[in-house]
């Protein structure tokens, strides 16, 4: 019996990895070997990456299997629906088939649903006997203990940067709503035993190694027990971790002192709101400086996973993200279009709302505006997402993230930018627009003074509050907060595109010092079209009556600006 398995891909799009990319910097992925370790030693077996050679549709098979991510599944179907035309017996699985289970069954003769020990050797033997069956589930969770290594000795090792994969774990402790893998390994986080991949790792050949983990460093007291395992094995590994790791310095060092020179972050957003929404404010914005210094200070190369399309976002968030990245010196970045994969809460949400306007799965992946944003339009985010990748691959970008004297492998730094760089010149320009450019530059903050303050209250209440107007603090406001002891206004914005309004969102304190500033920036906006300016008080603590009286006499000559949350009794004492 002869089984052909198959990783297809999209080679016809502008976004598909040559042979030097893959090369270059990636590795196969590991559903394809793990297949052929399952498979009883009596079948022979072929592995077949697409994105490295030719589909042969006249190559002989009794059996051919293809595994699914959803922006492949089109492919797939095609590749199926060619070699069952010639009379070969077809099975699908993978994160789309288990996702989609009906669908796929409709361009194959089986489809196995969820993870495949216990399953794939049964369907092996049913198709020997002629009993192939439609369907096989997975009722349970496959254990983890004493699993076959996959079958590195069928790939073409030459074609990749390295073959040496492997998985410590399944699953992830978070569940973040629009991540794919929580659905697929059924809400878990599962472990191996330690021996068992220490032992599979003294079974591949010397080179760079890569953990394919979810997050490699999701349960603490495993991690410090595997970090140790294999700290004397001398190996150089990369991986995926949560921003987590950071703030555990004992678990940070072992992780360092294991071998780990290379992690990819899902830092995803710039905004606490969004990934709230999203289950995943277990993130901190607040500390994103902090922990992305602490991984570049131990020498791990920072790979940032970067989501755009957020309920939250707007138009400045393309400039604002790049910025943030170059600032912090994050060594590669992955942008991504946040997409409703099929199976994730995202996706069920989108549908309720009717948000989908996109059902060609071709473009679930995360390089396609495939539904609508709620503060800018599809297109808008497919321009912003283009620019975001041209401007971080540019050169003067990658010099400044990059070339940092105190962090190692430069070389190797240079060379995965330079091909990142390679890939986004095959894709258009894009660009982003004057409203959002200076969405960008009006937000942050500005320091105030502490001269002649009122605070945004009914004037009754300023006795209470002990005010000097002459200068100094409030006593009863001593322990508020950072933006009033440091006397900061920090500036938001957020931008309906559809609308075309503009809200910016003050707080702290507000003084003349800064609000000809503010203001010039204000009239700016109001001269590219935007039909509203919305500005809201509610977080300013502290006025300057000159400067209030300033926003005042704008407000009464353009009629396009609205103030909220403003106490009228103190407009009143102006």
């Amino acid at each position: 019996m002869k089984l052909l398995l198959i990783s297809p891909e999209l080679k016809e799009s502008i976004f598909s990895y040559s042979e030097k990319d893959v090369r270059s910097f990636w590795f196969p992925r590991l559903s394809l070997p793990v297949l052929a370790a399952l498979t009883p030693p009596d079948v022979e077996v072929r592995l077949l990456d697409e994105s490295i050679e030719k589909v042969d549709f006249d190559e002989e098979a009794d059996l051919v299997g293809i595994s699914v991510m959803t922006f492949l599944a089109p492919r797939a179907y095609e590749i199926a629906r060619e070699f069952r035309s010639r009379g070969v017996k077809v099975v699908l699985g993978g994160i789309h088939p288990t996702a989609m289970p009906e669908e796929a069954k409709a361009n194959a003769d089986s489809v196995v649903v969820g993870e495949a020990e216990g399953l794939w050797e049964r369907l092996i033997q049913d198709f020997k006997k002629g009993e192939l069956k439609p369907f096989y589930r997975q009722t349970g969770l496959p254990s983890l203990e004493n699993l076959p290594h996959p079958r590195r000795d069928l790939l073409k090792s030459d074609a990749y940067l390295t073959v040496n994969c492997l998985q410590a774990s399944r699953g992830c402790p978070f569940g973040c709503e629009f991540c794919s893998v929580t659905n697929f390994f059924g809400n878990t986080y599962r472990l191996r035993p330690i021996k068992d991949v220490v032992k599979e790792l003294e079974s591949m050949p010397p080179g760079y190694t890569v953990f394919v983990d979810d997050n490699i460093a999701g349960n603490r007291k495993y991690s410090m027990e595997l970090f140790e395992a294999i700290k004397p094995m001398g190996l150089n590994w990369g991986g995926q971790s949560s921003l987590k790791l950071a703030d555990d310095p004992e678990l940070l060092e072992k992780a360092v002192g294991s071998g780990c020179t290379a992690l990819f972050l899902g830092i995803e957003s710039l905004s606490q709101e969004n990934l709230k929404k999203v289950k995943k404010g277990f993130n901190r914005v607040e500390k994103y400086k902090e922990s992305i210094k602490k991984f570049l200070d131990h020498g791990i190369n920072v790979t940032a996973g970067i989501i755009f399309g957020f309920d939250g976002d707007d138009e400045s968030v393309f400039e604002r993200t790049v910025e943030f990245l170059e600032e912090n010196r994050v060594t590669l970045s992955t942008p991504a279009i946040l997409t409703p994969l099929p199976g994730t809460p995202f996706y069920r949400q989108m549908e309720k709302e009717g948000r989908i306007f996109d059902r060609n799965f071709e473009h679930y992946d995360g390089r396609h505006a495939t539904f609508y944003p709620k503060l800018m339009s599809p297109e808008t985010l497919q321009e912003g997402y283009y620019w975001v990748n041209h401007r971080l691959f540019s050169i003067p970008s990658i010099v400044k993230r990059v070339v940092r004297p105190s962090q190692p492998y430069l070389l190797a730094r240079l060379a995965f930018n330079w091909t990142f760089r390679r890939m986004a010149n095959r894709i258009p320009k894009g660009g982003i627009s004057p409203v959002a450019r200076l969405l960008h530059r009006i937000q942050g903050t500005l320091n105030s003074s502490s001269e002649g303050l009122i605070p945004n209250a009914p004037p009754a209440t300023h006795q209470q509050l002990q005010v000097n107007v002459t200068g100094g603090l409030p006593s009863l406001l001593e322990n508020a907060r950072e933006e009033v002891i440091e006397r900061i206004l920090s500036i938001q914005t957020t931008y309906d595109e559809k609308i075309k309004t503009i809200r910016i969102s003050l707080k702290g304190v507000l003084d003349e010092k800064v609000v000809k500033k503010f203001i010039k920036r204000i009239n700016k906006l109001l001269a590219t079209g935007v039909v509203e300016v919305v500005v809201d008080f509610k977080e300013v603590v502290l006025f300057s009556r000159t400067a209030l009286a300033e926003l005042l006499k704008l407000k009464a000559i353009q009629e396009r600006i609205k103030f909220e949350a403003l106490h009228p009794l103190v407009k009143e004492g102006i």
